[in-house]
């Protein structure tokens, strides 16, 4: 739960005065998602998680050493998913999957459909 000014509508106007135009009256709610999930969600999309520490270490030596850590990091980053990718591919080249190669079209569809009815049956409130 936490405190902030919002715009008030019927829900949840209140008398106006002098005092209150001056300093209006915190509202106090709690909001669907709680900051450790909110907090989870940030670090989760991050692709390396334990490099945040070092960027904000890296916030007192100014803003040209956080410039090159992101570009090293950028170019780290984008070279290693490249050589996956090339490295990948190669390797499955030398992989068949008979019957699953012909008809995965209709495997993929049938899975995107099950999961359609999936929700279908239990929707997620």
């Amino acid at each position: 739960m936490h405190q902030h000014f919002h715009d008030h509508d019927v829900q949840n106007a209140h008398d106006i005065a002098a005092e209150t135009q001056a300093a209006p009256p915190l509202h106090v709610h709690q909001h669907k998602t709680s900051s450790r999930t909110a907090l989870l969600l940030i670090l989760g999309s991050s692709p390396m998680v334990e490099g945040i520490p070092a960027f904000f270490a890296a916030g007192k030596y100014g803003f040209g050493v956080i410039g090159v850590m992101a570009i090293v990091f950028a170019i780290s980053t984008i070279a290693t998913y490249v050589l996956l990718c090339v490295y990948s591919t190669a390797s499955l080249q030398r992989v068949s999957f008979g019957r699953f190669e012909r008809y995965g079209e209709v495997l993929s569809g049938a899975f995107i459909a099950l999961v359609g009815v999936a929700f279908w049956l239990f929707p997620v409130l």
